[in-house]
């Protein structure tokens, strides 16, 4: 569960550029490594107050932050883009501390001023349809400055198309620490179904009779085969809804629902009974 920034920094949403400053300076300096030397609880948390800043001072950032809110914010950004552009280096200036060296050796991330070293890494993989909403394991290369590095990874059920997965401890080594693995999630397109948010839509053709008189069809889903109920009348483009039979969210809660878009499956050939009946059928206006 990642932590709300504006807790971190004991502001609310509404706080100004000025108030978010001065509380972020005020806990930096509480905080700063310098002061606690061997606190692994205080760099900790200098390190969270410091992402907070990062964002909520940087008004594109915190627009964005404030769109997606905290756990789709981490999925669409990584520490990376966190951290690009940020400036501390004014902060704590009246101090008479060093900002510019205010993450080197204890974080790993020195700053040279402005910009941080990051040693978080990033790949990308591509897996199935049918993986984004049950779930799977995959097993990814990538590489490192050390060479090529292989792992096994869980793929949660319900990720989706463009989401982040994070390997703690995965990425990039610098002065004994080591930064963490972001894995962006491309989803491959399925030929008969396609995802759209939590809800899947497949496309399933029915038969002329079906279509006039109704019936039951059988629905290959990721789940295995569904019987469904053709209402009479049914035409081509059709959405026949079932609802809570979709994708279930990344982070839990209800799932999606599950569309049938009916297509019409028309014989290439009719034998000659088919034929006449087609006829009389055309004789009644039909």
């Amino acid at each position: 569960m990642t932590e709300d920034y504006y807790k971190v920094l004991g502001v609310n949403k509404k706080a100004s550029d000025a108030e978010i400053k001065s509380a972020y300076r005020k806990l930096a300096k509480k905080y700063h490594p310098d002061r606690n030397s061997g606190d692994k609880n205080a760099e900790e948390m200098f390190k969270k107050i410091s992402e907070a800043y990062a964002v909520l001072s940087d008004s594109e950032k915190r627009k964005n932050y404030d769109m997606f809110g905290s756990e789709k914010f981490h999925q669409r950004f990584s520490q990376e883009d966190i951290f690009r552009g940020a400036d501390f280096s004014g902060t704590f200036r009246e101090f008479g501390i060093d900002f510019g060296e205010i993450f080197g050796g204890a974080f790993g991330f020195p700053f040279g001023g402005r910009q941080p070293v990051n040693l978080d890494a990033t790949s990308r993989i591509e897996i199935s349809l049918e993986e984004s909403v049950m779930g799977g394991q995959r097993q990814i290369s990538f590489k490192t400055p050390a060479g090529m590095d292989t792992l096994n990874v869980k793929i949660p059920a319900g990720i989706p198309d463009g989401g982040k997965l994070r390997l703690a401890g995965k990425g990039n080594a610098q002065g004994g620490r080591r930064g963490d693995l972001y894995i962006e999630v491309k989803i491959a397109p399925h030929p008969r179904i396609r995802r759209e948010g939590n809800d899947i839509f497949i496309r399933q053709d029915i038969s002329v009779s079906s279509a006039l008189l109704g019936g039951t069809v059988e629905v290959e889903t990721f789940e295995g085969v569904r019987k469904v109920k053709i209402p009479p009348g049914t035409g081509p483009g059709r959405k026949i809804r079932i609802k809570g039979e979709g994708v279930r969210p990344l982070k839990g809660g209800k799932k999606g629902d599950l569309y049938i878009e009916t297509g019409l499956r028309l014989p290439s050939t009719l034998s000659m009974e088919q034929k006449e009946l087609v006829k009389k059928l055309r004789d009644t206006g039909l």
